[in-house]
C-alpha cells in the first residue's frame, strides 16, 4: 500500500505516505514513541471523567495530521523551496515533541523535578545505542536531531519563527489537536471551534526584519474568537477541574512524603526504576525512560501497605477514589487578601486539632495565573507575535485579534493566581464554618 493508514476518533483517518513520508513510520515503531501509549494524556483526569483515557501517543498522531494539513496549504507555488525543506523537521517535532513526557503526563513533573521539553530534548539528542530516535533522525539527515530539538525548545530562536508557531504559539497544532480531543474524550462540549478555517487560512506574513511570521485574514476572525473561547471553557472545565486537582495535589503530596522518608532511609519497597532513578541526581535517559505509569500505580499499590501511616492512607485514598473536599479562602475583607497566611494557619490549625498531619491532608493549590486565563497577548504592539498574540490582516497589516472583537477583551485582562485548598472530606463542614466566620 502506498501509505499507512490510522484509525483515529478525530480525523477518522491519518495518513502517512509510504514514499515520501516512510522514515516517520520508524520513528512511530521506535520503543520512546510507543512509551507514550502508556501515559494518559490528561494525567488523573480520568477520575473525574471516565472517558478521559487517550494517551499521549494518539494526540501526537492527531498533531502530525495537523501538521501535514497546514503544510499542505503552503505548498504553493509562491510558498518556495524552504516550505519543502521545513518538512521533515516539522513533522518529526509533531510526532516526538511529547516524547519526554512522564507518568501522567504534567501532573509528574513537580514530583520527579522535571520539565518534559527538556527531556525530550534529551532523548532526541541521546546517541546511545539503546535508544532508537536518534538514530532514525539522522538517517534522514545529520542534523535532524539538533533540528528538532531546537524546534521543540521554547528558548530556541535559531530555527525560522513561522516553523517554531506552527508546533509551539498561541494558536499551533499542538493545542488545536488537545482541546478537540481532549472535549471528545472527557464528553465535555467545551472544545468545539472551526479547525479546517483556521488550518487553511492562516498567511505568512513578512515582519520588518525579514522574518516570516502566521497572521490570519479578517474572515477567519470569528473562527479565532471561537478558539479562544473554547480554550478558556476547557481550562475552566476540564483542565483545572476541581476533583482532578484534588488528585493531582494528593499524588504531589505522597511523593513529598515518599521522597522525605527515602532521604531519611527508611523502607519504602521501591520498585527497580524508581530506585535507579531516586540513586542518582543527574538519571540516564534509559532510567528517566523506564518511569511509566504502571510503574508508578505499582509503586503506589506498594505504599498502602507502608508503615508510614499518612503514606500508606494516601496511596489508599488515591487507588480507591476517595477524594479530598475543595474548599476556597474567604473573601478579601478589611485588607485581608484571600490567601494571606492567618487564613492558611487557621485551617492547618483544624486539620492538626482533627489529628491530621496538615503537610498531608492540607493541600494548597495555587493555579498559575497564565492557566486560569489561558489567553493573555503581549500589550505592546511592536513586541507582538503569534508566539505571545494572535493576529488579524487589517489594511494590510498584523492587529492582536482583541483589539478587533470586544467579547475578548474580559479574556485577556491582567491574569491573577488562583488559590484553593483540599482536606479531607469529614472536616469540610467545620472548614465551611471557619471560612463563614472569618471576618
Amino acid at each position: 500500500m502506498p501509505a499507512k493508514i490510522f484509525r483515529d476518533p478525530l480525523y477518522n483517518y491519518i495518513s502517512i505516505d509510504r514514499e515520501r513520508d516512510g522514515w516517520l513510520l520508524e520513528l512511530l515503531d521506535t520503543p520512546e514513541v510507543q512509551r507514550l501509549r502508556r501515559i494518559h494524556q490528561l494525567g488523573v483526569s480520568y477520575l473525574t471523567y471516565p472517558g478521559a483515557d487517550h494517551n499521549r501517543l494518539a494526540h501526537s498522531l492527531g498533531v502530525v495530521y495537523l501538521m501535514q494539513q497546514a503544510l499542505n496549504h503552503l505548498q504553493v507555488p509562491a510558498a518556495g523551496e524552504h516550505i519543502n525543506r521545513a518538512r521533515a523537521p516539522l513533522l518529526a517535532a509533531a510526532l516526538i515533541h511529547d516524547v519526554g513526557h512522564g507518568p501522567f503526563s504534567h501532573l509528574f513533573e513537580p514530583c520527579l523535578g522535571i520539565d518534559h521539553e527538556v527531556w525530550s530534548k534529551k532523548i532526541i539528542l541521546c546517541e546511545d545505542q539503546d535508544t532508537h530516535v536518534n538514530r532514525v533522525l539522522k538517517e534522514v539527515d545529520p542534523s535532524l536531531p539538533r533540528t528538532v530539538a531546537d524546534l521543540i525548545d521554547k528558548d530556541n530562536v535559531e530555527q525560522p519563527s513561522w516553523m517554531r508557531y506552527l508546533l509551539s504559539s498561541q494558536l499551533d497544532m499542538d493545542r488545536l489537536d488537545y482541546l478537540r480531543r481532549d472535549s471528545l474524550f472527557t464528553g465535555a462540549g467545551y472544545g468545539h471551534f472551526d479547525f479546517f478555517r483556521l488550518l487553511n487560512t492562516f498567511e505568512l506574513y513578512t515582519s520588518g526584519d525579514g522574518g516570516r511570521e502566521i497572521v490570519w485574514p479578517e474572515k477567519a476572525m470569528l473562527a479565532v474568537e471561537e478558539y479562544i473561547f473554547a480554550r478558556y471553557y476547557m481550562y475552566q472545565n476540564v483542565y483545572l477541574h476541581k476533583t482532578t486537582r484534588g488528585f493531582e495535589k494528593m499524588l504531589e503530596a505522597m511523593w513529598r512524603r515518599a521522597r522525605a522518608l527515602h532521604a531519611g532511609g527508611a523502607k519504602l519497597a521501591l520498585v527497580p526504576s524508581l530506585r535507579d532513578f531516586w540513586a542518582t541526581s543527574e538519571p540516564t535517559v534509559q532510567q528517566y525512560l523506564r518511569l511509566e505509569e504502571f510503574t508508578v500505580l505499582m509503586q503506589i499499590q506498594n505504599w498502602t501497605q507502608n508503615s508510614d501511616k499518612a503514606l500508606s492512607d494516601l496511596a489508599r485514598r488515591f487507588l480507591a477514589r476517595e477524594r479530598f473536599a475543595m474548599i476556597d479562602p474567604p473573601p478579601a475583607k478589611a485588607g485581608l487578601a484571600p490567601t494571606n497566611a492567618p487564613w492558611e494557619a487557621a485551617l492547618h490549625d483544624l486539620v492538626k486539632k482533627a489529628g491530621y498531619d496538615p503537610e498531608m491532608y492540607c493541600l494548597k493549590d495555587q493555579v498559575k495565573a497564565k492557566y486560569n486565563q489561558p489567553y493573555f497577548p503581549e500589550k505592546e504592539a511592536d513586541e507582538q507575535s503569534v508566539k505571545n498574540a494572535i493576529r488579524i490582516m487589517v489594511n494590510g497589516k498584523p492587529v492582536e485579534v482583541s483589539t478587533l472583537l470586544e467579547r475578548l477583551k474580559p479574556l485577556t485582562q491582567v491574569p491573577v493566581d488562583r488559590v484553593r485548598y483540599y482536606i479531607p472530606k469529614d472536616l469540610h463542614a467545620r472548614a465551611k464554618k471557619l471560612q463563614a466566620d472569618w471576618r
